[in-house]
């Protein structure tokens, strides 16, 4: 049973870990306003006005092990987990990084509008998003396969949130014919942070008992945190609200958190437009949380388990002792953002109805960072329509892995469909096809309103159109 429950807790985190308003496959397509969000000099070819809630939607997953093919095996012309006997210690353990990495990055639109302006591109917008990322110890992988003799150290393991809205104001800048420079600047408000620091963690079995150790810190800070909370106080399940939380509105308010962050980029365009090699800088700022809503806890305790007394009604010999205490707080602290660079070449052929995109993605985390290579092949069909299919080359992503987007874009209305991580490679578990072999996932959708294409827009197309045929 316990076993069980450690899957459950690694899948929870697993769906909990969100993500990504970039998604990478829309990039290279025209049309689509999301790619704003990757560079802001990349302009849409027509004004916006994002609908609340339904403009940018995106769940995503970025992991460095999290397949259904690390979990699930082929053994007798049937399918069983990792936990069946037939599968081996080396076979689980042996597909699995020593540090096994979650990260997500969540954005959900709540109000948001572009518009050309003579030869700029103005848009501002409000987006909630979340940040998260762990780290497993490939030890808790071992406890949860062999629960044999032997200490399982887990005190490499870590997690972090933080959630805040963003508010912001961006433009795109033509410089001359052949290239434009974007940026946006961002207000941030924050409303929540957490970080889990363990310094111990870990369990022991020998023959006579099971003892585990923990011991760590927790540090949080968020509008529901109580300005002022009596230290030294235990908490438990059933008094963290008491002790802890902050149900009063205009106190809420009061714990409000700010910060700003930018993001710069810009685009060059060579051989009559054919050519275009671009280059951004995504969400470089920071938020400072204040002291008064600032919350600290110690972690502590102890747990062995030594065997049943048969000769005294069965009694379960254990000791054990936990204590999550609150302490004093350490002040105000300033958290960075997850910060990307994001840097793409792109070659159009047959006046610019099909082109050949390479884009370079590298994240930077708190704890870790990793770097994406997406090549992608785009279609424009009569301005209004354009599609994307593409393979992102990370954590050994295998063939049958691609991503895929759509976008809708005529006059009226935009609807913007995609994924990066969309896994043709199928398992069969008890009559259910699952993905084989992705460990990463995503979808993004988004419904809106254009607006009209710019003057300076059709001209400079006109006149690419042009030099093409000269």
């Amino acid at each position: 049973m316990k076993r069980y429950l450690v899957i459950i807790l690694v899948a929870a985190i697993a769906c909990a870990t969100q993500a990504s308003a970039q998604i990478k496959t829309a990039y290279f397509m025209e049309g689509s306003y999301f790619r704003t969000d990757l560079n802001p000099a990349l302009a849409p070819t027509r004004g916006y006005i994002a609908l609340p809630a339904m403009s940018g939607i995106g769940v995503s997953l970025n992991s460095n092990f999290l397949s259904v093919d690390n979990f699930l095996y082929k053994r007798n012309g049937k399918v069983v987990t990792f936990l069946h006997n037939s599968v081996t210690a080396n076979d689980f353990l042996g597909k699995l990084p020593n540090t096994n990495k979650l990260y997500s990055n969540e954005s959900v639109n709540i109000l948001g509008a572009g518009w050309h302006s003579k030869r700029m591109f103005w848009n501002f917008g409000i987006n909630l998003r979340a940040q998260t990322e762990a780290s497993l110890g490939k030890d808790i992988f071992r406890a949860v396969k062999t629960l044999g003799n032997g200490r399982y150290d887990i005190s490499d393991s870590s997690l972090g949130v933080l959630a805040y809205t963003e508010i912001y104001v961006g433009a795109a800048i033509p410089i001359k014919e052949f290239a434009t420079i974007g940026f946006r600047v961002k207000g941030l408000i924050g409303l929540a942070q957490a970080t889990v620091d363990m310094t111990q963690l870990y369990a022991e079995v020998t023959d006579e008992a099971v003892r585990a150790e923990i011991a760590g810190s927790v540090r949080g800070n968020g509008i529901c945190f109580k300005r002022n909370y009596e230290v030294g106080k235990k908490l438990t399940g059933g008094n963290i609200k008491d002790a802890l939380l902050e149900t009063d509105f205009g106190s809420m308010m009061k714990n409000l958190s700010g910060g700003i962050a930018v993001d710069v980029g810009t685009e060059v365009r060579l051989l009559d437009d054919r050519l275009k090699i671009s280059g951004a800088i995504t969400d470089l700022g920071f938020i400072c949380w204040g002291k008064k809503s600032t919350a600290n806890a110690s972690l502590d305790g102890h747990f062995s388990f030594t065997g049943v007394n048969f000769d005294d009604s069965n009694k379960v010999k254990t000791d054990s002792d936990f204590d999550a205490v609150l302490t004093k707080s350490t002040g105000s602290y300033t958290t960075r953002l997850n910060c990307a660079l994001n840097v793409g070449v792109e070659y159009n052929i047959l006046n610019n109805h099909i082109a050949f995109g390479l884009l370079s993605h590298t994240q930077f985390c708190q704890s870790m960072s990793y770097t994406e290579l997406t090549a992608s092949v785009n279609f424009r069909l009569g301005g209004w329509f354009s599609t994307s299919v593409s393979h992102t080359f990370v954590n050994r992503n295998k063939a049958g892995i691609f991503g895929f987007a759509m976008n809708f874009h005529p006059t009226g209305f935009n609807l913007f469909l995609g994924a990066d991580y969309i896994d043709c490679n199928f398992a069969k578990y008890k009559n259910t096809a699952v993905p084989k072999l992705a460990k990463s996932l995503n979808f993004y959708f988004g419904l809106g309103f254009n607006l009209g294409k710019a003057k300076y827009m059709k001209q400079t197309a006109s006149r690419s159109k042009r030099h093409r045929a000269e």
